[in-house]
């Protein structure tokens, strides 16, 4: 029974940290795609950013539940409150971030062929 608690609570915060990477992600994928749209659109907003940043949002949270886990000896209520805590500590910061390092990029610049 155990087992299967923690492989559900492991894909319910798997699932969690991929949505807090996708909502970080399409809070601002339109302007950065279109950005330069007269050479084209810029696919790598779409191939590129978006796999990384849900894969990166799903390590982070898988991290911050399993690590604890080392430490703890035997399951209990108050070890999966304090894990839920900690996961939900590392995705609020892990929005900030994502948002952080896209207002970080440069802007592209339209490239005008005369």
């Amino acid at each position: 029974m155990r087992g299967r608690v923690e492989a559900l609570s492991g894909t319910g915060v798997a699932l969690a940290g991929g949505f807090v990477g996708l909502l970080g992600w399409a809070a601002d994928a339109e302007p950065r795609a279109r950005a330069g749209f007269g050479a084209g659109p810029d696919w790598s907003v779409l191939y590129a950013e978006l796999p990384l940043t849900v894969l990166i949002g799903v390590a982070a949270a898988l991290s911050a539940w399993s690590l604890p886990r080392r430490w703890t000896i035997g399951a209990s209520v108050a070890g999966y409150a304090g894990r839920v805590a900690l996961v939900a500590m590392v995705l609020a910061g892990f929005w900030p971030a994502v948002q952080g390092w896209y207002a970080g990029l440069p802007e592209p610049v339209p490239d005008h062929k005369p």
